[in-house]
């Protein structure tokens, strides 16, 4: 990803101009490595995201609300007693590095002003976040504690003098050296793209790629293979790049493929990404999207794979216990003929023999008086006999008339598992998990927690309108389903769902529904389904007087009549033609 010292720079600027002189009310740590500042600066609340997790390291303003752990962590309550309650008094980018510090003047025990500097360093795997004092920048604790064990070159404990990373890069607001001069000295020939990551303080592998598409390069070929004229066209493009950096010539783009999913992002226009791009006001409004749409957190992703693993053991248990299921079916289907044998022994037995093996009699229940053979237990009696074959017959129909019932209710909880494996792809949040993690529970199908869980909020169904303003609901879960379709829904609002397949329920309301509001709903029905990769989906849709819920039935379980069913194709689906409405 593009999150690069140029970025940096950028939401450096905006963090200066935002936060300095700003006072910090609260300080939480939602997850692991990432911490939320809520700042009251010139009439206006901010809140800062700061992530120091290996995957998405970042730092913006951001309007996205988080779940706080009901205990907070360590390092959390340490920054409450340093610098909660302080103001910042400034803000600075070390270099074009990916390195900020933040100063900020709070009381000490005393009731003196003492300046205490926070510093983030965004560097993926080695990303952290350290408080020191400024003063000697000795470090009173970080998020991350670096032991020797971790790093021989740089540690990083409570205690010990903060050292900075080694950057001996060039810094293009401080030295202007071009790439030419630096390919002259090179010892060994390099990728073009990767000549200024290697030697410039803050670019990212993207703007090397931006650098040789603008000089009309490769940028893979190797810096030996370089002419006099692709030099200076390659100092050029670096020139109008860096002339952007210097003198804030942003362009805030989120790039996208041609089925608008995110590509990158940078304050850089990346010509090499193409035209398909979304801009923003300002690069944390840019990051706030960009994140938003790209990763959920470690830990969230973590909880959900390990719910995914339960739900498909559950799955596989039931899928394997359906097909012994179906077999014995078919062997209790086949009874009739032990009956049969039964009767053919009883009215034979005064022509079996002591010790005989085979009965073969003619089946009177055949209009063609066939002939059978029918085995016989040498050491029984014909009476004996008789009554192990009646015994079976009765026994497959008991099983038969038993299987008739189990069969359609483990088909009908299969099909809610599978439910519950397609409303997982639509998490994000840990509140979600705990949803359907509850559902589960509450069914029997995972063994409830031990200590109680403290209540959160309900999370809410996805909320759109379309270009007729007309309101469509969507559910995440099976909770969220049954909420939509059995308590939300007024009887004249239409229920949709993909036909015969794990879906949402969607619930489309407005004034004067007409054939293109069904249209729009049931794109969003199909693309929140496990249909959702096929070109070609059918959709059912009805008013929501005619769903009905079965008694006993599983959480989104219902059934409906007076339907009718529309085909819709996917390859027309954009999400961006429909307005998400956030609560």
């Amino acid at each position: 990803m593009s999150f690069d010292g140029i970025v940096t720079k950028s939401i450096v600027e905006q963090l200066q101009k935002l936060l300095i002189n700003g006072k910090i009310n609260k300080i939480n740590q939602p997850e692991k490595n990432s911490l939320v500042f809520n700042i009251y600066n010139n009439k206006n609340n901010y809140k800062l995201l700061i992530d120091a997790s290996s995957n998405s390291p970042r730092i913006n303003i951001t309007k996205n609300n988080f779940e706080n752990p009901v205990q907070a962590p360590n390092f959390c309550m340490l920054l409450r007693k340093h610098i909660q309650g302080g103001s910042i008094t400034n803000i600075e980018q070390v270099g074009l590095d990916r390195v900020i510090k933040i100063d900020v003047k709070s009381l000490d025990e005393l009731g003196d002003f003492i300046t205490k500097t926070l510093i983030i360093e965004l560097m993926g795997k080695y990303s952290n976040i350290i408080l020191t004092y400024k003063k000697d920048q000795k470090i009173i604790d970080s998020i991350k504690r670096i032991t020797l064990d971790l790093s021989r070159i740089r540690q990083v404990l409570p205690g010990m003098e903060y050292s900075s990373i080694p950057d001996n890069k060039t810094d293009i607001m401080k030295e202007k050296i071009y790439p030419s001069e630096i390919i002259s000295k090179l010892e060994k020939p390099v990728k073009l793209s990767r000549l200024f990551y290697m030697n410039y303080t803050g670019f990212s592998p993207q703007l090397g790629k931006e650098i040789s598409y603008r000089a009309n390069l490769d940028s893979d070929i190797k810096t030996s293979d370089l002419s006099e004229d692709n030099l200076k066209l390659i100092d050029l493009s670096f020139k109008d790049i860096s002339n952007s950096i210097i003198n804030k010539e942003y362009k805030f783009n989120i790039y996208k493929d041609s089925n608008n999913n995110y590509l990158d992002f940078h304050i850089i226009k990346l010509n090499h990404l193409g035209e398909n791009y979304s801009s923003f006001e300002n690069v944390s409004e840019l990051i706030d999207d960009f994140y938003s749409q790209t990763t959920i957190s470690d830990k969230v992703g973590q909880k959900i794979s390990n719910l995914q693993k339960k739900v498909k053991t559950i799955l596989n248990r039931n899928l394997s216990k359906l097909e012994k299921l179906k077999q014995e079916e078919v062997i209790s289907s086949d009874r009739e003929k032990y009956k049969v044998w039964a009767d053919l022994i009883s009215a034979n037995s005064h022509l079996i023999k002591r010790g005989q093996t085979i009965l073969e009699a003619e089946n009177f229940y055949d209009p063609d008086l066939s002939l059978v053979e029918i085995k016989l237990d040498e050491t029984k009696s014909p009476w004996e006999n008789a009554q192990f074959y009646y015994k079976k017959y009765s026994k497959l129909k008991t099983s038969n008339k038993l299987l008739k019932t189990q069969i359609p209710k483990l088909e009908s909880e299969i099909a809610y598992i599978y439910q519950v494996l397609e409303s997982l792809k639509y998490i994000n949040s840990n509140n979600e998990i705990d949803e359907i993690r509850d559902e589960l529970e509450s069914n029997g199908y995972l063994k409830k927690r031990k200590k109680p869980k403290i209540k959160s909020k309900p999370s809410l169904p996805l909320h759109y309108k379309n270009k007729n303003n007309n309101d469509i609901y969507i559910g995440k879960n099976n909770y969220q389903n049954d909420y939509l379709t059995l308590k939300f829904a007024n009887k004249n609002d239409y229920f949709l769902h993909a036909k015969d397949v794990p879906g949402s329920h969607v619930i489309l309301r407005g004034n004067n529904i007409v054939e293109e509001d069904i249209y729009d709903a049931s794109m969003l029905a199909a693309y929140y389904s496990s249909q959702s990769q096929e070109d070609h989906v059918l959709v059912d849709y009805t008013l929501k007087k005619n769903v009905r819920k079965a008694k006993h039935a599983k959480p989104g379980m219902v059934y409906y009549d007076n339907y009718e069913t529309k085909m819709v194709n996917l390859k027309e689906f954009n999400i961006d033609n429909y307005k998400k409405i956030e609560k």
